[in-house]
């Protein structure tokens, strides 16, 4: 196991996230924390495809990884008016550096994603979420 992929997902992930509709993809940033296959988080983005002047948006994420499954809720903290939840299901990669699958809000829609691991030291993102319990 190297340094940059370790066992457990904890790090800085870039995401992607891809609508069923002729809408632009949207980007995000995770931080993941992986304590025994459960997970925490939160994630950074910014809003767009809804007519509206770009605006930061923040969520927080809870989920698990079993094996290379790995099941998420991202859930809006109500900034900009966004404060629904949004279902990932996804399969890491076998080098655990990527995570692909579906994204959905029940009853709306639903796309797919990518989410990439940062390269950046995981000790580090640890350490920095310590300090700011």
């Amino acid at each position: 196991m190297s340094e940059d992929q370790p066992e457990n997902l904890t790090g800085v992930w870039h995401g992607l996230y891809m609508y069923p509709a002729a809408v632009e993809p949207g980007a995000f940033v995770a931080t993941v924390m992986d304590i025994a296959g459960g997970l925490t988080g939160s994630v950074h983005e910014n809003s767009g495809g809804d007519g509206l002047p770009v605006r930061p948006l923040n969520a927080s994420l809870a989920g698990f990884r079993e094996g290379r499954s790995v099941v998420f809720v991202k859930r809006y903290d109500g900034a900009a008016g966004w404060s629904h939840a949004v279902n990932y299901h996804g399969a890491l990669s076998s080098d655990r550096s990527e995570i692909e699958g579906v994204w959905d809000i029940p009853g709306v829609w639903s796309g797919r994603f990518l989410m990439v691991r940062s390269r950046g030291a995981p000790d580090a993102v640890r350490r920095r979420a310590f300090q700011e319990a």
